[in-house]
């Protein structure tokens, strides 16, 4: 196999050393060009199906492979890491497949993230769709980068998706969402967005966003819950039975992105929240589409039936904010009203506001 050259000023003894056992040498080749111009050069191999590479950062090398190689090909594909020129018997006890590499080392950069509590929570208003007044703030958690850039959440809940550190990430989200109403003195309903296996799965740091809450001094009945949508659901009973518990001790619950995923009419049946939050992918299409008309006004017609409040999320136009009104939402969040921001709204910004969707 060609070996590429390293670029300049880079020093072979000063990196480490990854090699992957492929199917096959056209697999390998394909492989050596994508990490070549990924900034990956390679060294030889005895084997052909075997491609060895020069590595500075593992994180960046874990994103590379996960973005070429299909799932499949990386649990048949093996790596292993070298901090010498050639690997020694004792080496290959450290063997991993593609996947495992992947998964471990894309989410270091995250968890070292989290450790140093770089984060914080911006706020959204949400309206009262009648006049315009805020009702209360959905807390977005954003992660920051080293040099203070604001993380994409999508690459956050990616890269943690289906791993353990899922149920961290969102206790942080939760305490940060906390300190923040706090520190900002909110007055109206907070709206904290949690996993559903935070709640499904007992998890005992849900425990402790309780009892952060009691010693922040926020009210329960302040305090919504909103599960969202991001993960397959398996244990609806389990979430049935935290639901109960949070309401019973004041608290409120709100089903995000109602309308996708687990959250249907049937979880509108069975979970009893306070609040369904329609999915910001219908809003985005209901100025044009008569279907999806229609489906939003069934979906509020249900929600009316069941005593159940509904927001509806991503309303950007004034139109879109009277068809809803017309049609019954109770609340409306999304940039028409205000983008995410580290304040909440100012009282001379809120006739601006009531005004907005009119």
């Amino acid at each position: 196999m060609t070996s590429h050259e390293l670029d300049d000023g880079l020093s072979p003894s000063a990196m480490k050393r990854a090699m992957f056992w492929t199917s096959n040498p056209e697999r390998a080749g394909a492989l050596a060009a994508y990490l070549a111009k990924a900034g990956f050069p390679s060294f030889a191999t005895e084997a052909a199906s075997v491609l060895g590479v020069f590595v500075e950062n593992l994180s960046h090398l874990a994103q590379v492979l996960g973005e070429f190689l299909p799932l499949e090909e990386q649990r048949r594909t093996k790596a292993l890491i070298l901090h010498r020129e050639l690997p020694s018997l004792a080496d290959f006890i450290h063997m991993e497949t593609v996947e495992r590499f992947v998964r471990h080392h894309s989410t270091r950069w995250l968890a070292k993230m989290l450790n140093e509590r770089r984060y914080k929570s911006l706020v959204q208003p949400i309206v009262r769709a009648e006049d315009g007044s805020v009702h209360g703030y959905e807390f977005l958690f954003r992660g920051l980068r080293v040099d203070g850039a604001i993380v994409p959440p999508l690459e956050m809940f990616d890269a943690v998706r289906g791993s353990r550190l899922a149920s961290v990430l969102d206790d942080h989200a939760r305490s940060s969402a906390i300190a923040t109403a706090v520190r900002l003195g909110i007055r109206e309903q907070v709206f904290i967005n949690i996993l559903p296996t935070s709640v499904a799965q007992h998890d005992p740091r849900f425990e402790r966003t309780l009892e952060l809450i009691e010693e922040s001094g926020l009210s329960p009945a302040q305090v919504v819950f909103e599960i969202v949508e991001s993960e397959k659901v398996e244990d609806m009973d389990g979430i049935a039975r935290v639901i109960e518990f949070c309401r019973s001790a004041g608290y409120r619950i709100a089903l995000d992105d109602f309308g996708s995923g687990f959250n249907n009419l049937m979880t509108l049946i069975g979970l009893k929240p306070d609040y369904i939050k329609l999915d910001k992918g219908m809003i985005d299409r209901i100025e044009d589409e008569p279907a999806i008309w229609n489906l939003v006004a069934n979906m509020i017609d249900a929600a009316k039936q069941s005593k159940v409040l509904v927001v509806a999320e991503g309303v950007e136009t004034n139109k879109a904010a009277r068809l809803l009104r017309t049609l019954g939402a109770d609340f409306l969040q999304g940039y028409l009203f205000g983008r995410p921001s580290e304040r909440p709204i100012e009282n001379d910004q809120r006739p601006l506001v009531a005004a907005a969707g009119r």
